[in-house]
């Protein structure tokens, strides 16, 4: 086979062409669209799946590692997707196809999350700061209704002088999220004053908010 030509792939006895250097594949009488996402950090590879799959039942998404390959894969069995894997000179290319009569269910209860540190996990520093502004990020991108986030503790830096973590917080509230800082915190770390998002709680506030009925509750 030529440079050129086209790569053909067997799949359920269902013939796949895909056209070499394209962006759009026939893939089982289908046109889809592909996605680039080689070279991008967890978990902004499944973001684009997530927001691709918002316009259209069918996408190719291209990435160049295992961990992004299985995050992605696992999202779309997850929300009800047939997913195909194929391995070229591209990298890994996953092709996506809503199952019919299969829809994700979602559960509308509202969701509180309590963060009581800066980072998030116990290792290293800069780890956990990484993995903080990712779990910040994939909330934003939920389907699921962020109700409030708490910051707690060390959490508070969050608020007052993180500046990864202020504009992710912002485009939450912006989605209707209500952000509460602890008042004690901000006076314990002397931060009141540079407060940059929300607004500030005491404990029994917040115990009342984690304990209301109908909530889904996260603790980190």
């Amino acid at each position: 086979m030529s440079q050129g030509s086209i790569l053909a792939v067997i799949h359920n006895g269902n013939l796949i062409f895909k056209k070499k250097k394209s962006i759009l594949h026939i893939w089982e009488g289908i046109v889809v669209k592909q996605i680039d996402a080689r070279g991008l950090e967890c978990p902004k590879p499944v973001i684009l799946t997530k927001k691709a799959l918002e316009e259209t039942n069918s996408i190719s998404i291209l990435v160049d590692n295992e961990v992004a390959r299985d995050n992605v894969r696992r999202f779309g069995e997850n929300g009800g997707f047939d997913v195909t894997i194929l391995e070229n000179s591209k990298g890994i290319e996953l092709f996506l196809k809503k199952i019919k009569g299969l829809e994700k269910t979602t559960n509308n209860s509202p969701v509180v999350v309590l963060i009581k540190k800066d980072v998030f996990g116990d290792g290293e520093r800069a780890l956990g700061e990484l993995l903080m502004k990712n779990f910040l990020t994939s909330l934003l991108e939920s389907d699921d209704k962020i109700g409030s986030l708490i910051f707690m503790n060390k959490g508070v830096v969050l608020t007052t002088t993180s500046e990864d973590a202020i504009p992710i917080l912002k485009d939450l509230e912006a989605q209707g999220t209500r952000i509460f800082s602890c008042g004690t915190c901000l006076d314990f770390y002397e931060l009141k004053d540079q407060l940059k998002i929300g607004e500030i709680t005491n404990m029994y506030s917040a115990t009342e908010l984690l304990l209301k009925k109908n909530i889904r509750t996260i603790i980190i």
